[in-house]
This record gives C-alpha cells, sequence and structure tokens, in this order.
C-alpha cells in the first residue's frame, strides 16, 4: 500500500508541475548547454540552468530505481552509475541530434535520451 501511495504523489507531483511550469525541449537543452559550458570551465553561466539540467539527470535516475525497486520494468538499465554531468552531456547530445523535437515535453525527450544511451535488451518501447 505505501509504495501505491508513493508512486500516486509522484504521479500527480509531475503532473502539477508541468501544469504550472510546462517545460519543452528547448529548456531543457539551454540548461544542460549550460551544465557542460560550467563542466568545462566556463565561469559566467547561470546556476539556475545548470542545476536545472541536473535535476533532471538526478530525477530520471531516481525515477528509474523507483519502478525497479516497485517491481516495474526499468526504462533504461544504466550498467553503473554516472555522474550528473555525464547525464548531462546524454540528453544535451540527444537533444542535439533531434532537434525537430524540442517543442516536445522536456521530460519525455530526457527520458528518451536514456533510452537510447542505455536500452534495455527485453524493453522496446518509447515516450514519443
Amino acid at each position: 500500500m505505501r509504495k501505491k501511495t508513493i508512486f500516486a504523489f509522484l504521479i500527480f507531483f509531475v503532473l502539477a508541475c508541468h501544469l504550472c511550469y510546462a517545460t519543452d525541449g528547448n529548456t531543457l537543452l539551454d540548461s544542460c548547454t549550460a551544465a557542460i559550458q560550467k563542466m568545462d570551465g566556463k565561469n559566467n553561466v547561470s546556476g539556475v540552468r545548470v542545476g536545472y539540467c541536473y535535476g533532471y539527470v538526478q530525477g530520471l535516475m531516481d525515477m528509474n530505481t523507483l519502478y525497479k525497486d516497485s517491481g516495474l520494468s526499468p526504462l533504461f538499465c544504466v550498467p553503473q552509475t554516472i555522474s550528473n554531468g555525464d547525464g548531462a552531456r546524454i540528453i544535451f547530445k540527444y537533444l542535439q541530434s533531434h532537434t525537430e523535437r524540442l517543442d516536445e515535453y522536456a521530460g519525455v525527450l530526457a527520458a528518451d535520451a536514456y533510452m537510447e544511451a542505455f536500452p534495455c535488451s527485453d524493453l522496446k518501447i518509447s515516450l514519443r
């Protein structure tokens, strides 16, 4: 029962956040660009934008762990723990390669980036 309550709360939270701050791929690309610039030594980038990208990266990893721990199939299969910086680069590369999708919801694009980078052999879905 507790897992169902937590899962329902997370779904509500995601939907509520989506309604109050609809984010598309353009915003996520901008944020992950800032994160990469910061990692590469550029100092005059927005910490808020960097944190926004890292938040998506960590949120995806946490969501995937929650799926696995709840007995659901994971969306992606990361072979080892990756840093937020590595995750930002994965999302950035995906968005650069799929600019035609930048008007789509950022959460879907970020998940698709991870599913492309770390596919599970028994899971063949797309959030498109």
